[in-house]
């Protein structure tokens, strides 16, 4: 259970003592109109909304409370507690989405783009509060606003990360004090996948790295943390896009030792038969490619593509000119507005003239510098 959803099902009024000190605490401009008593009476009935999961109410509730008290603790609390109000009816609305639609991103991206900008409002006010050296500070609430600022941070990261921005999710990744706890292990693979995503392999590798001798440990456990599979996964693909081969075979055995009903196993396997293409173990990779399409027909158009990349590269490097151009075809049809066509389009031009050319030959392929270097010309996509 996350802190940010912790937090959610704490009952806001649990803080009233606190509050009603702060709020008479605060300075001559709460003596103004409505009273003290009202406005604490507004913050108690968004508190009873909020504990009855009615998330618009309480919303519109504490709002009030922040619109009447700004730039005090109790327009924090308020706000603090409306964010996540927000953030579990936007939750609600992705189920809806997702149960009615393909694609579980479909919430609107002006919803998104309003709770960020709120999120961060919010940052911006807890912290000038904290920093600010005129205002007396209780150490109690000092030290809730911290666990405040840090849950709101995780909640944007969470945002961040749905929306695929993993630019702005690393830099708030950034933000977060880790330590050794669940939550880090989490924010250290969330790292892992933005760094994947982004292509950056060095500071991928440096990742795994950093995580390695926790991964080990988890091993011994029978069975290993379900996390430990996945991160595997990145661990040899990471290895698979930097040309070290044997680390990415022995980490596909690896996971087929400890995982033997693994959910990822068509991935594992694409890994493994780049390996094998690299070895020039071209039947055995193009068996392993083929039963990937052959069971997994319904995994992602991107993959699919891969797969049929890889074995039109398996031909290719044997000068199989015309069963290159069928598989790269197969690239094409897939993924005829992706990334991957222009590509797919280029290759497949080369091997018509290739085929036409007088001084084509089938000559043996064999496992040297000429197949490596047609290994790294395979695409990076991410994934």
């Amino acid at each position: 259970m996350t802190l940010a959803w912790q937090l959610a099902m704490s009952r806001p009024s649990r803080h009233l003592t606190l509050l009603f000190f702060l709020v008479v605490t605060s300075g001559g401009s709460l003596a103004q109109n409505p009273s003290q008593e009202e406005v604490l009476d507004l913050y108690r009935a968004a508190s009873d909304a909020y504990a009855h999961q009615d998330w618009e109410l309480a919303s519109e509730r504490f709002r009030q409370v922040a619109h009447l008290r700004p730039a005090t603790p109790l327009a924090m609390e308020s706000g603090f507690y409306d964010l996540l109000a927000m953030h579990r009816r936007m939750q609600i609305a992705n189920l809806r989405e997702a149960s009615t639609s393909e694609d579980p991103n479909t919430l609107p991206e002006m919803n998104r783009l309003r709770f960020a900008q709120a999120c961060s409002d919010w940052h911006c006010l807890a912290s000038s509060w904290m920093q600010s050296q005129g205002i007396p500070k209780p150490p109690n609430y000092v030290e809730t606003l911290t666990v405040r600022i840090e849950s709101v941070l995780r909640i944007e990261i969470e945002q961040a990360f749905a929306s695929r921005n993993y630019r702005k999710t690393l830099s708030l990744l950034n933000q977060i004090q880790r330590q050794a706890t669940t939550e880090s292990l989490e924010l250290e693979l969330l790292g892992l996948e933005c760094y994947v995503q982004l292509q950056r392999w060095t500071d991928a590798e440096n990742s795994v790295q950093s995580l390695q001798l926790r991964v080990e440990e988890e091993l011994a456990q029978i069975p290993p943390p379900d996390w430990i599979e996945r991160f595997l996964l990145r661990q040899a693909e990471v290895a698979m896009v930097l040309a070290k081969w044997k680390d990415a075979e022995s980490t596909v055995w690896k996971i087929r030792t400890h995982f033997p009903e693994c959910k990822v196993s068509a991935q594992v396997d694409y890994v493994l038969a780049r390996c094998w293409i690299h070895e020039a173990k071209f039947e055995q990779a193009r068996q392993l490619l083929a039963s990937i399409l052959e069971s997994h027909r319904d995994t992602s158009g991107d993959l699919q593509a891969k797969t049929w990349w890889t074995l039109a590269e398996s031909h290719l490097m044997q000068r199989n000119y015309h069963q290159a151009h069928a598989c790269y075809e197969q690239v094409l049809k897939i993924a005829v507005d992706s990334k991957w066509a222009q590509l797919a389009q280029r290759q497949m031009a080369m091997c018509r003239e290739a085929s036409e050319s007088a001084i084509a030959d089938r000559s043996k392929a064999n496992n040297s510098a000429a197949v490596r270097s047609t290994q790294k010309q395979m695409p990076k996509q991410s994934r």
